[in-house]
């Protein structure tokens, strides 16, 4: 498609100011409160309900991400698999609701992309590193997400543009 500008980054991203937000030494049952408050709250505007929420540490510096996937990864037994599992989920939930956020949550790596990157550079990292997410920045602040769901919303509205 010749002449047509695409879009950028910073044209797709879901703005720092529309995620909620947690510190990472909170409890994990705060934390999970958060975004179960966050995803139930998108579901019912009908906007693209979030499935994490963002880690800052004391200094206001983001730090990680912490997402459902990260949360149920924490349910894992170890060692020998118990003869009766009556209860076992539900112990195991509540032990670890306890536990400190920065240590379940997916830290911010050194990945990242400029809000004037071309969505393909998103397209990259996020594939590549098998990332959900990835951290937008400007002059070197970060002021934004982009989702896999951003971009596929791109992607399907381009397909409905220019093929239905």
């Amino acid at each position: 498609m010749t002449g047509s500008k695409e879009k950028k980054v910073r044209d797709i991203m879901v703005p720092l100011q529309d995620y909620s937000t947690v510190f990472s030494e909170n409890a994990l049952k705060d934390a999970i409160f958060i975004l179960r408050s966050t995803f139930n709250s998108g579901c019912a505007n009908g906007s693209q309900a979030h499935r994490s929420i963002l880690v800052f540490d004391n200094s206001k510096r983001l730090v990680g991400t912490l997402s459902f996937r990260d949360i149920l990864g924490i349910l894992q037994l170890n060692g020998e698999m118990p003869k009766h599992w009556d209860g076992v989920f539900t112990r195991l939930c509540l032990n670890q609701a306890n536990k400190k956020v920065k240590d379940v949550m997916n830290p911010i790596g050194q990945l990242s992309v400029n809000s004037e990157d071309s969505i393909l550079d998103a397209v990259y990292l996020i594939v590549n590193n098998e990332l959900e997410l990835i951290p937008v920045l400007d002059k070197g602040n970060v002021i934004g997400m982009v989702r896999t769901v951003e971009i596929f919303y791109e992607v399907s509205q381009l397909v409905e543009e220019h093929v239905f």
